[in-house]
């Protein structure tokens, strides 16, 4: 390929909500100098081959960033981990001195502040509503019990409460049932959550094939929906929540009036240059 049809942009990898390395949620993070297509965000996303990809470019707004998030097939509304990643590279890598910054999303005006616990996220929050789910809905999750499933259509996401943190952690869907079943509601994935252990208020995990994910990490977005209905269930608007996927990570939450602020820690593991061809804008 001939160098002068190329263009470099740098990236990064970040672990979101863990302050150790190959832990939490990794997401790569794009610092963008001009917007680009959409196919070729899509294919930098598929080339990460990571739950999220972020892009990110400054506004005219001082002190506020264009932000969009691709999984490897497409592009999502909100995504909690790779806004914390981005905001972590700001912080830490580009050298923004402000303690707080704002992204312009396709889920409104996001905020993430510096706090003493790490990097507070200012996001929507999804309340859930009780439904009759299908019936499949259980077989394809491995269950044959749960004690309810709501839906949140902000958000999109099926939310599935089992008994015990031990039917949580020994679940082994069948992503193909899940993706061939169904789905006149539309969700993206399906939340199943009970309660913590130890000093977690409750505990969850997240499931998305039909984004291209079948087990994401650490789901900052899925928390938008978890915190308002753990509310309810436990009388506290400050909780504690664990995502026990095989990663983990760990995620301080507080419901604010219609906001869910969300705080984790996260660390650098790749920083470097991505290359891509310039032609591909012309097409």
């Amino acid at each position: 390929m001939s160098t002068t049809n190329t263009a470099k942009v740098p990236f990064f990898q970040v672990d979101a909500f863990s302050k150790e390395r190959f832990k939490g949620n990794p997401a790569a993070v794009c610092l963008m100098s001009c917007e680009l297509k959409d196919i070729l965000y899509q294919m930098i996303a598929r080339e990460m081959n990571l739950s999220e990809t972020a892009f990110f470019e400054p506004s005219k707004e001082l002190g506020s960033y264009k932000l969009r998030w691709f999984t490897p097939k497409r592009e999502v509304p909100l995504c909690g981990h790779a806004t914390l990643a981005t905001a972590h590279i700001l912080f830490n890598e580009v050298g923004v001195k402000a303690k707080t910054i704002s992204f312009q999303t396709l889920s409104g005006t996001l905020h993430a502040k510096k706090v003493s616990e790490g990097i507070c996220l200012d996001f929507p929050r999804n309340d859930p509503l009780k439904i009759d789910p299908p019936r499949t809905l259980l077989k394809a999750l491995g269950l044959s019990r749960c004690k309810e499933i709501l839906y949140s259509k902000t958000s999109q996401k099926l939310l599935v409460r089992l008994d015990n943190e031990e039917q949580v952690l020994e679940l082994q869907p069948d992503f193909n049932a899940l993706l061939s079943m169904e789905n006149k509601l539309g969700w993206r994935g399906v939340i199943v959550t009970s309660t913590g252990f130890g000093h977690y208020d409750f505990i969850s995990r997240y499931f998305a094939p039909w984004m291209g994910v079948n087990e994401d990490p650490v789901t900052g977005s899925a928390h938008t929906v978890l915190a308002p209905y753990w509310m309810r269930q436990l009388g506290k608007r400050r909780m504690r929540a664990y995502q026990a996927s095989e990663r983990g990570g760990e995620l301080l939450l507080e419901v604010v009036g219609d906001r869910v602020h969300i705080t984790g820690e996260a660390v650098s593991v790749v920083r470097g240059e991505l290359e891509y061809d310039t032609r591909i804008l012309n097409e």
